[in-house]
Order: structure tokens, then C-alpha cells, then sequence
């Protein structure tokens, strides 16, 4: 897991490349902090030098491999039109034969990855045996000669979570690529004088003379619609975020620039009669195939971790990896396992009681992170700093802590169950979707059978009533009248300054959640377009602020995920059971109370409570920063704030929150406020 960036003058402009490549590097220096290195190369001339800084490792200087450094960083002149920096967090094959960015012998492709290529070992032996020779042991040389065997096709090959960038001298073309479903982050930059990418936002940051501003469309969908990054420009006015299952080609002679869509996940779009022998087929390969993904996952030079929320999914790995590690005694995950646990002081969202019963059952060290409100605010500038954006809510900093917890333990990769909900039908929509194809399918027994269990749920049948009555609203008002009744609809509304929702009314959706799209398509919808896309991404900054990995089977093993997306949806939900395919797949594994879960939590906070102890504080802070803001009437804000806070309105609140966060990034990130 590292930290990537690069940039490329698109014409005479008078930049001086060394310095700002550094800049971009030590701006994401906490996601890697175990290496740092460059490439640079003089276009014209054909040539290109290696640099190194007072972070790189060691012995990478004394080494004659192609890609080793020979020169500071520092020491460089303006000579060269291309840079490429990395940040590493040394994973697998921890030696300096791993450092990058990385070149092949002929010195023709480069390479600057963030990820893990997790099925590095089987390509790696296909490679050996089509004549391919190796100098190291790790995932980033096998992928540049995958690159150099299959060209952009090497990325049907791969199995696993990556951003990357490749430098084609023999075409003369950077090409970029990001991981199937958004685990990896990968953003660019472009105007008439540079193109770059990175990592993340902040490094773009660093370009000189650049044209970046705070996006008033993403402040929008922020405030008012309360989501991030639904479009490719987010936060930041120029600067766009790659896409999942896409990559792009910069071709630089002639300065075009193309993005391809190289993946597109198929789904089972019809129900079946239910099979109680193919219900086990499904169950026995899925829990064959969950434990693939573990076991490929717990590939490593240093210790494995994991987070464990109580959870089936963050549960059902911690449990099987224990399996795993018995019968493979793998040194890898050390001999006990250690599993940590965002706690809290609330009966109704501290899952401390969940956890423990996992604990108990394999044996592992348990180590919990508290998490206060005190505290939060104490974090609170430091986890904006590393999202790069303003927080939606205050479960970010409950995941932050675990990150934290683990690093000051000195574990720097957790193993998490981020993307069952998405994958297995774990949220409430999801029932919805699935007694509307019952209905639209008019397979009423099975409907009725679905009720008479309703009770197994960890909804209740009002969801589904209030997802009807939800849909045929939707139907019955027409588009127009529903973006004008917007800001009466929205209990917040009125805090914001008219010409805000005006400018910006054409990003108003009334669509929903509970659509007549059926169960799997629905589940696509959650895992293929912004939902999970932007769990992994707080996921991805709040590990990597501590400089520890992040690992997702659920989220990105491909073998798994198409095999589930292949099954028919009666099979996901079953007599009012969520995930029924996955609890009944980890049977015998799971504690049966773990397993017989049915509300649903996992990095949950007591949010509305602590905005109550933080209010004083946050209105400090809202009047200290809301200067010179045309978005919001800050003004009418503070003056309901104590009916806001006295009273219940769980909107307002959450706004005022939001409102909070959004006036804090914008003062660090552009000195407003």
C-alpha cells in the first residue's frame, strides 16, 4: 500500500519538476513511510535519472538495479518534462529490490503502484513459464511484465485493489488504471500547462499556478443532499477522480487524453424456484470461495490484523482466518491474532458485546479503541486534513480510531468485512427491492412466507410500507413540481441561501433507494455506482492517515463477488433473513449468536448524542469560520441553534454538523473562513 504521483509539462511552462514532485510526495508521506523514490526523464533526450531523498530506504542506494536512486531529489535541476514520485509502505518483499517507482531491465516501462495484486503468485508462475524472469519478490514486478505480456488486457488478469500508473516509453503514453469497484483512489489534474495525478487530492494541491477552487456542485450535494464524489469532479473544481473499472490513456505526443471502462460486472437478473439442494451447492461454494479470498489476503511480509465490529462479515472473517491460520500455520498472522474494536460509552451503539463473543470463540487478542466526543473534536481537523473533504458523519472518526488503535500497536494491515452489506443484501432497501419482485414475479407464497418471518429482520414491515408508499410518490408527482417542492420537503432547507438550490436545483433526484428494479440490480447499483465507492473511500484515508493497509475480500475479490452477483436473489434473502446466503455459508464457523444477529450496526456512533455535548463547540466554530460563505444563512443558523439543539430535529442537527465540517475544510484547504 503506498501513496503515488505524477506530473507532466504539457508545454514551455516554467515549472520546476524536482521540487514539485517532491512537494506532491511529502504531502502523502503518511501513506507511505517506509520508502520514498523518483523517476524523472528528459523527453527530448530520451534519458532519465533516479532519485532518492532523505526517506528512502537505505540500502536502495547501494543497489545497481535499474530503478535504483542516483541522485537527491534535491540536487536536480529543471532539465526533464515528466516526474513520477512513490511513497512506500513495505508489504510484501520488504528488500530494496521492491522500491519504486520500478522499471523492467530494458528500462522502457515504469510503474508507480498503490495496491496489492493478490493473486501475484499464480500470475507470477504463468509468467515464469512464458520465458519471464524475476529480480524480486514482489506484486509490482509481476504486474509490469503482465503490463509487457497482455498490455492493458493484464487488467482482466488481476485479483485484487490497486491504483496505478504506467509509463510506455516504446508508445510514449502514461496509462492509469483503478481497481474494479473503488477500493484504491486515483485522481487528475489537467490544464495547458501540466497534467498530473495522485493519490489523493491534497497532492494536486501542490502544483504551482494551478486552477483548483472549492466546487460549488460538490459543496451542494454535500450540504444539501448530503452524499460526496457522485461525479468525477467532487470537491475540488479540476480535479477528477478515475473512476472504478475504468483506466486512461494520456498519449504524449500529442497531448490526448482518453478514459475506457475496462470492466463491467454482470448480474443474475431473474429469480428461480428455490432449490434446497442448490441453496447448499450455493452455500458450500461461497464459503469455499470466502475463504480463498482470506487466505490470498493474508499474503504478507508483516503482521495481519483485523478489524471486528461484531458483525456477521467483519465476525465470519476474523473466524475463518483463525481456521486458516491453524491449518496453515501461517506465520504471516502471528500466532495470535489481534482484532480491534471501536467502543463507545452507549448501550444502543457500543456492539463491545458482539465483539467479545468472536473473541472468545478463536482465542485472539482483543484490543478496543475508545471513542468519545471530546475526542472527536480533539481529531476532528486531522481526519478532514487526511479525507481531503468534510465528514458526512461521525462514524468516520469511530473507524479513524481503529486505524490509529492498530498502528500504535504496530500492526499496519487490517483485514475488514467493508462491502458484505453490498454484496450479500445487508441493508433494508434490499427488502423492499426483493417483496416488489416477489410481487411483480407473482410468487405471492413466497411473499406471504417472507412476511409470516418478518420477524428475522433486522427491519420491520413498516420499511417496506414506507417504500411503496415512497415509490408511488415518486411516480405520481412530476419531476419539475418535485425540484420545486425540494426545499419545503427538506427540513434544513431553509438555512440555505435561495440561490444556492437554485443554481443548483438541476442535481436534485427524488429517485430513491426503494426503485421497482429488482433485488440484484439494486445490489449493483449499492456496489458498482457511489455507494460502496465512497465507504472504501473512507476507509482507504482513514487507514492510510496511520499508514496501515486495508484489506476488503468482500469488496474486491473477483472470484467471490462474480459468483454471488450469479445467484439468484431468493437465495440472499430468505424467510425474512438478510445475508441468508452468508450466514448459513459460515455455519459452524460463526458463533450461532453472532450468526442469528438481526439488528444491523457496524462503526456505529451515538451521533445525535454527542452533537448535543459538542453543540457549544460547534457553534464556536461555525461563527469563527462562516465569513464570506454564499451558501449557507450561517446568520439564521446560530440564531435557532439552541431551538435546534434543545429540541429533536435529528436534520438540522446533522446539518449543522456538516455545515461544521465543510467550513473547516474549506479554511484548510483554501484559508477561508
Amino acid at each position: 500500500m503506498c501513496g503515488i504521483c505524477g506530473i507532466l509539462k504539457r508545454s514551455e511552462y516554467e515549472i520546476l519538476l524536482p521540487s514539485v514532485i517532491k512537494s506532491m510526495t511529502d504531502s502523502i508521506k503518511h501513506r507511505g513511510p517506509d520508502d520514498e523514490g523518483f523517476a524523472l526523464f528528459d523527453l527530448n533526450t530520451k534519458q532519465h535519472i533516479c532519485a532518492g531523498s532523505n526517506d528512502t530506504q537505505p540500502t536502495a542506494w547501494k543497489t545497481d538495479y535499474n530503478y535504483s536512486p542516483k541522485h537527491h531529489i534535491e540536487e536536480l535541476s529543471n532539465t526533464f518534462q515528466l516526474a513520477i514520485g512513490h511513497r512506500r509502505l513495505s508489504v510484501i518483499d520488504l528488500s530494496e529490490a521492491a522500491h519504486q517507482p520500478m522499471c523492467l531491465v530494458d528500462d522502457d516501462i515504469w510503474i508507480t503502484l498503490n495496491g496489492e495484486i493478490y493473486n501475484y503468485i499464480e500470475l507470477k508462475d504463468e509468467l515464469i513459464k512464458k520465458g519471464y524472469h524475476f529480480i524480486s519478490q514482489s506484486d509490482t514486478e509481476v504486474l509490469l511484465n503482465a503490463y509487457k505480456e497482455w498490455g492493458f488486457d493484464c487488467l482482466q488478469k488481476l485479483n485484487g485493489m490497486w491504483s496505478f500508473v504506467i509509463f510506455d516509453r516504446r508508445k510514449n503514453i502514461l496509462f492509469g488504471s483503478r481497481d474494479r469497484f473503488g477500493v484504491k483512489p486515483l485522481y487528475y489534474y489537467s490544464d495547458s500547462n501540466v497534467f498530473a495525478f495522485a493519490s489523493e487530492q491534497k497532492a494536486l494541491l501542490k502544483i504551482p499556478d494551478n486552477n483548483i477552487s472549492i466546487n460549488e456542485s460538490g459543496v451542494f450535494d454535500y450540504l444539501f443532499l448530503n452524499q460526496i464524489e457522485m461525479r468525477e469532479e467532487g470537491f475540488f473544481k479540476n480535479i477528477f477522480e478515475l473512476k472504478p473499472s475504468h483506466y486512461f490513456v494520456y498519449n504524449i505526443n500529442n497531448h490526448s487524453f482518453s478514459i475506457t471502462k475496462y470492466y463491467q460486472l454482470a448480474f443474475q437478473n431473474k429469480l428461480s424456484t428455490f432449490d434446497a439442494s442448490k441453496q447448499l451447492e450455493y452455500q458450500r461454494k461461497t464459503r469455499e470461495l470466502i475463504h480463498n479470498a482470506i487466505e490470498i489476503r493474508l499474503r504478507s511480509d508483516i503482521t495481519v490484523g483485523f478489524c471486528l465490529s461484531g458483525g456477521i462479515d467483519s465476525s465470519g472473517i476474523v473466524c475463518m482466518a483463525t481456521g486458516i491460520n491453524k491449518e496453515k500455520l501461517a506465520k504471516q498472522s502471528g500466532e495470535q491474532l489481534k482484532c480491534f474494536t471501536a467502543i463507545n460509552q452507549s448501550d444502543k451503539y457500543n456492539e463491545a458485546k458482539w465483539a467479545e463473543l468472536v473473541v472468545n470463540k478463536t482465542k485472539t487478542e482483543w484490543i478496543k479503541a475508545n471513542c468519545t466526543s471530546a475526542d472527536l473534536m480533539t481529531e476532528l481537523e486531522k481526519i478532514i486534513y487526511h479525507q481531503d473533504i468534510p465528514l458526512l458523519s461521525t462514524s468516520t472518526y469511530a473507524q479513524y480510531k481503529v486505524m490509529q488503535t492498530a498502528a500504535l500497536h504496530g500492526i499496519h494491515i487490517l483485514i475488514d468485512g467493508q462491502g458484505g452489506d453490498e454484496l450479500f443484501a445487508g441493508y433494508a432497501p434490499f427488502y423492499s427491492a426483493y417483496y416488489s419482485e416477489l410481487i411483480c414475479n407473482m410468487k405471492f407464497k413466497t411473499l406471504i412466507d417472507e412476511f409470516k418471518n418478518i420477524g428475522n429482520s433486522p427491519t420491520s414491515f413498516k420499511i417496506y410500507a414506507k417504500s411503496i408508499i415512497k415509490y408511488g410518490i415518486d411516480k405520481i408527482l412530476s419531476k419539475s413540481f418535485k425540484k420545486a417542492m425540494a426545499k419545503q420537503i427538506k427540513a434544513e432547507a431553509p438555512y440555505f441561501n435561495s440561490d444556492f438550490i437554485k443554481n443548483n436545483k438541476a442535481n436534485i433526484s427524488f429517485a430513491g433507494e426503494y426503485q421497482l428494479i429488482g433485488t440484484n440490480k439494486l445490489l449493483h447499483k449499492y456496489f458498482t455506482e457511489s455507494y460502496l465507492k465512497n465507504l472504501l473511500r473512507w476507509e482507504d484515508r482513514c487507514s492510510m492517515a496511520f499508514s496501515v493497509e486495508s484489506r476488503t475480500p468482500f469488496s474486491d475479490d473477483i472470484n467471490l463477488i462474480e459468483y454471488i452477483f450469479a445467484l439468484p436473489a431468493n437465495y440472499k434473502i430468505y424467510k425474512g433473513w438478510s445475508k441468508s446466503l452468508l450466514r448459513n455459508a459460515m455455519q459452524g464457523i460463526l458463533p450461532d449468536t453472532i450468526k442469528n444477529r438481526s439488528d444491523k450496526m457496524g462503526f456505529s456512533t451515538p451521533q445525535q448524542a454527542w452533537l448535543k455535548e459538542i453543540n457549544k463547540e460547534m457553534k464556536s466554530r461555525i461563527s469563527a469560520l462562516k465569513h464570506n460563505d454564499n451558501f449557507v444563512d450561517a446568520g439564521k443558523l446560530l440564531n435557532d441553534w439552541d431551538k435546534i439543539f434543545e429540541g429533536n430535529n435529528i436534520k438540522a442537527q446533522d446539518f449543522a454538523w456538516r455545515y461544521m465540517n465543510y467550513l473547516m475544510w474549506k479554511q484548510m484547504f483554501f484559508g477561508e473562513g
